[in-house]
């Protein structure tokens, strides 16, 4: 067994047995992995004591990831459990909604250093005051990571730019914008409000928001949170698909 020492941010814990945890781990150097921490919940553990929730640790892995089993966690150092996050009822449902997001798919190893820098840097966002937009910033680049991006300046077959005072048609398949005539008698539209249109141009060319409300960045983060699921192929508990017959 390889003896890694990589930094990682618990997604998951499980209780196992008394005293030890099986969680699920976003690291920078194995991607998402499993481990088990044996004797973690002993008053005098080889571990560090068990590990928490959305917290950034230095941890000390066993790595049996090739054989297709658990690793072991040997040692876990606590590097930020990102107090201000804890301190709002409504940054830490933030936090919830960035492990979910993250939940919802396998990071390979390639990937892993990418994604963890962009998701300890959301959790020190927020709290901040814009949660939704925080949160929406971060589904769009997992989505650029993840080699997939939304076209929202333009429609995709005959590239004029939408006026931004009606709302407009969004394919899901083909991930970006169709003017009319384009849209017709296609099953995979949704309809998209001009704020929210807004919200999603400005994550687009990563603009400062401006004026662009709250709602309109939690009406993007809808889309693209179920845009990351579909992509990892996991459902999300706390995002519904979008209903075609409705506007975002």
């Amino acid at each position: 067994m390889a003896l890694i020492t990589t930094h990682a941010l618990c997604l998951r814990k499980v209780d196992f047995s008394e005293t030890s945890q099986i969680l699920t781990l976003l690291t920078d150097r194995l991607g998402t992995t499993g481990a088990i921490a044996k004797g973690a919940k002993r008053e005098k553990s080889s571990v560090g004591g068990p590990l928490d929730l959305m917290c950034l640790y230095q941890v000390v892995l066993y790595d049996r990831s090739r054989r297709g089993t658990l690793s072991i966690l040997a040692q876990a150092e606590l590097i930020d459990f990102f107090p201000a996050v804890r301190r709002s009822f409504a940054a830490w449902q933030g936090a919830q909604q960035l492990r979910e997001l993250l939940l919802s798919m396998e990071v390979p190893p390639q990937d892993g250093p990418s994604i963890l820098l962009l998701a300890v840097k959301t959790m020190r966002t927020l709290g901040q005051g814009r949660d939704a937009e925080a949160l929406a910033r971060f589904a769009w680049s997992l989505l650029r990571v993840l080699g997939v991006e939304p076209q929202v300046t333009h429609c995709l077959a005959s590239g004029r730019e939408p006026s931004g005072k009606v709302a407009v048609s969004f394919s899901l398949s083909e991930m970006g914008l169709l003017a009319p005539p384009f849209d017709e008698n296609r099953g995979d539209l949704l309809r998209i409000a001009p704020a929210t249109l807004s919200a999603l141009r400005i994550l687009s060319t990563g603009q400062d928001s401006g004026s662009t409300g709250v709602d309109a960045f939690e009406q993007a983060l809808r889309l693209l949170a179920w845009l990351v699921a579909q992509q990892g192929g996991r459902r999300l508990k706390t995002v519904q698909a979008p209903d075609p017959a409705s506007v975002l």
